[in-house]
């Protein structure tokens, strides 16, 4: 028997980003303190920045982990097998999660690539990414009505991937990924940095956005 995977779904992850984190947290709780109210969008609890806009980060700390996406999603989009392209970030923003904090399932509409990046963990219990498979996968679950019915779960029927976040780690995925944040557990603030990208082609059509 042979057996083949297809329209795998690529995550893209990199570890030790390397870029001043002190820094940038202060940054954060610099945008927190000026803005305490925030913004509602997926998060229930915790706090969420306003958009920022990729001319508005050339002129503060988020400019260095911009660059170090972009670098990194020019990576992602090369070996998703993209060519003669250029890539734009649309919007960034800020989330704290602190303990009792999460973010529902949504997906990304408008982006091509989004992802976020680890900047400060809690030490334990700070909510997992959990990648959700589309429903209709859900039914070779729920046919049986009782898990116990499938001995292992993998990559092949998988309904759920969890990722376990590190600090100054970088996960980029595609936009239209459905995705949410686990319960924050743990004592301390779980910040992360997420982000929307788009492609551009490099031969003209009206049909493709135009920079």
């Amino acid at each position: 028997m042979k057996t083949e995977l297809i329209f795998p779904t690529p995550v893209w992850k990199f570890d030790n980003v390397g870029i001043d984190r002190e820094s940038l947290t202060d940054f954060v709780y610099y945008v927190r303190k000026e803005d305490p109210e925030g913004r509602k969008q997926s998060n229930s609890g915790g706090w969420q920045s306003q958009d920022f806009i990729d001319s508005v980060m050339d002129n503060n700390p988020l400019k260095s982990i911009r660059d170090a996406i972009m670098e990194r999603a020019y990576a992602a989009a090369d070996e998703f097998g993209f060519n003669d392209y250029s890539l734009k970030m649309i919007n960034m923003w800020i989330n704290i999660n602190g303990k009792g904090a999460s973010n529902h399932l949504h997906t990304h509409p408008g982006g091509v690539l989004s992802g976020v990046y680890y900047l400060k963990l809690p030490d334990c219990c700070f909510g997992n990414l959990s990648f959700i498979r589309d429903l209709n996968y859900s039914q070779m679950k729920e046919y049986w009505g009782d898990g116990d019915n499938v001995h292992r779960w993998e990559h092949m029927n998988e309904t759920e991937h969890d990722v376990f976040p590190e600090e100054d780690q970088l996960v980029i995925f595609p936009a239209w990924l459905q995705h949410a944040v686990g319960t924050s557990a743990g004592e301390g603030d779980r910040i992360s940095i997420s982000f929307n990208i788009t492609a551009f082609s490099n031969h003209y059509h009206e049909i493709y956005p135009s920079r």
